[in-house]
């Protein structure tokens, strides 16, 4: 099996050891596709917009980054997925996940997490330690769920949202896209799309809260 990694950061290293470790992935074999890498000089290391060409057509491609790029994240998917392109999801042997559970390409399901019948992953999303989607929850393509979120059950959410770390969802609420939630918030009620919330009881911020 050959990989492709596109960006080399914190979740970059995170799959790349967890390939390493339940897949026994040949590192001397892997192509990084990230700018900083390249330069520094690092072997199999291409520049990022080079992910797309002909040459790596057979790899498997693991899309690496992270909650800062969600809206590229998403637009580089589309592209492999236009392309033909093998884009493996990774969900770790600790996760539970529902027989009738549904994932999407490219989406990456960290140890602890679980995912309960009825739901739905989008492609690309990333579910980091400890996240519980509960039944019948649908999580939009390309979201970030920080450790330790929580969407209770009937939940539904658009593309490219961010869920800070400890954030609860109640039942049947619906929030849309481009949304950041921030961290330790209980979201009660809808968030629609582009909105910023925080706290508890949540409140709805004028400006966009800034991710760093």
């Amino acid at each position: 099996m050959s990989v492709a990694l596109i960006g080399f950061g914190d979740l970059g290293r995170r799959i790349e050891d967890a390939l390493d470790e339940f897949h026994q992935v040949d590192k001397s074999k892997t192509a990084y596709f990230d700018d900083p890498l390249h330069a520094s000089g690092a072997p199999n290391s291409f520049l990022f917009g080079q992910y797309a060409d002909d040459a790596f057509r057979h790899h498997d491609f693991y899309v690496c980054l992270g909650y800062l790029h969600l809206k590229t994240r998403n637009e580089v998917i589309s592209r492999l997925a236009g392309l033909g392109r093998k884009l493996p999801q990774f969900v770790h042997p600790d996760a539970y996940v529902h027989r009738s559970a549904r994932i999407g390409v490219g989406a990456f399901v960290d140890s602890g997490c679980t995912i309960d019948r009825n739901s739905t992953i989008g492609r690309g999303a990333c579910l980091i330690n400890g996240v519980v989607v509960a039944h019948d929850g649908a999580v939009g393509d390309c979201c970030w769920l920080s450790p330790g979120v929580t969407l209770s059950g009937n939940v539904t959410v658009g593309r490219n949202t961010f869920f800070g770390s400890g954030s609860v969802v109640s039942n049947h609420v619906r929030i849309g896209s481009d949304a950041i939630i921030g961290l330790a918030t209980a979201v009660t009620k809808n968030v629609g799309d582009g909105q910023s919330v925080i706290g508890n009881p949540m409140r709805v911020l004028r400006k966009p809260l800034t991710l760093i």
